[in-house]
């Protein structure tokens, strides 16, 4: 008989995607979410790179220690890629403007110059 293996959803990459940019900000390995939420290192790396789908449970506790809800655990994620895809657009029309462009004195010398 085949296989009728179950992908990860569209959310539960969704939930992922914010797990790993919680990871990042808070600059926590995959080993010290496995510690902390009373894991193995294989079955959170699995979740890490979205091969499985996290656990209510682990939201919850990674919700509990990150001080925040699952609601805004997930807002987190939607707020970013809304900047992303805001600032992505502003270069496609050209509205974003870079400071070093309009600074008059760009070349004057950063001082180091001999005299």
């Amino acid at each position: 008989m085949g296989s009728n293996k179950i992908g990860v959803s569209d959310f539960a990459l969704t939930v992922s995607a914010a797990i790993r940019a919680q990871m990042g900000i808070r600059r926590i390995s995959n080993r010290e979410i496995a510690k902390l939420i009373d894991r193995g290192a294989t079955y959170v790396n699995s979740r890490i790179k979205d091969e499985n789908e996290w656990a209510l449970g682990d939201i919850e506790k990674l919700c509990e220690l990150w001080n925040m809800t699952p609601c805004e655990l997930i807002e987190s994620v939607n707020t970013e890629q809304s900047r992303v895809a805001e600032t992505l657009n502003k270069l496609k029309r050209g509205d974003l403007d870079i400071a070093a462009y309009e600074d008059d004195h760009k070349f004057d010398g950063d001082g180091d110059d001999p005299a």
